[in-house]
């Protein structure tokens, strides 16, 4: 029983390691590229230099994208038909409102920009992190237990994995089974291609600490 618990708890701590290793990386990688499209320069120390280096054409474009959106608000505040009745309104008030009746519009442009941004990049990798974990889990539970054999830890650890991961994957996105060419055509390369030599590491390693405690237990066999 004692063993059973402390190997249920190893498999938990690899599962929280591994998902929070894969959720920050990720995450981290899209706020870089994030901030480098958007020409946000997180480490600069000289200003002037890094203002001389902004692309015009990208500016541009971001003052755009926000322009528009403070119009809409802007028109929308200006027709609606509660401007002027002379009573106090507040959002959620029963009244169909714009937000642009209780924001300054290119303040909330703006807002929703970074909101928008920051919500893509913190939940985009959510669901891969947790199904990648628990995949990780689930090999070094089945690598690490010597009643398996090598098939079967080949077998039930990677293949199953592999065949098991992609529609939980799909599903997650889409709520919906998808063919199995879709289903593993669409799944991201990086977990195919990360699963397999993080699989092929774990045995590597496992294999490796079998062996030697093996010649250890040889080794006090023969000094006995």
């Amino acid at each position: 029983m004692k063993q059973f618990i402390k190997r249920g708890l190893k498999t938990i701590l690899v599962f929280i390691i591994s998902t929070i290793v894969i959720y920050v990386g990720f995450t981290a990688k899209d706020f870089y590229k994030t901030c480098k499209e958007n020409q946000l320069y997180l480490f600069g120390n000289k200003y002037n230099e890094d203002i001389a280096k902004l692309d015009k054409d990208k500016i541009k474009e971001l003052g755009d994208s926000v322009e528009l959106y403070k119009e809409i608000l802007e028109q929308s505040a200006n027709e609606s038909k509660y401007k002027d009745d002379g009573q106090e309104h507040y959002i959620g008030d029963g009244h169909e409102h714009s937000l642009g009746e209780f924001y300054d519009p290119l303040g909330f442009s703006i807002w929703s920009f970074i909101q928008v941004e920051l919500t893509q990049i913190t939940t985009k990798y959510i669901n891969i992190s947790i199904i990648s974990g628990v995949a990780i889990a689930i090999a070094y539970l089945v690598i690490t237990c010597r009643r398996i054999s090598t098939i079967l830890k080949f077998i039930i650890g990677y293949f199953g994995i592999m065949i098991i991961v992609p529609p939980i994957y799909m599903y997650t996105w889409t709520y919906r089974f998808w063919d199995i060419g879709s289903t593993y055509s669409n799944m991201p390369k990086y977990f195919y291609i990360g699963y397999t030599a993080i699989f092929v590491i774990m045995y590597i390693v496992n294999y490796k600490i079998g062996v030697k405690m093996t010649e250890e237990l040889n080794q006090n066999i023969k000094n006995n």
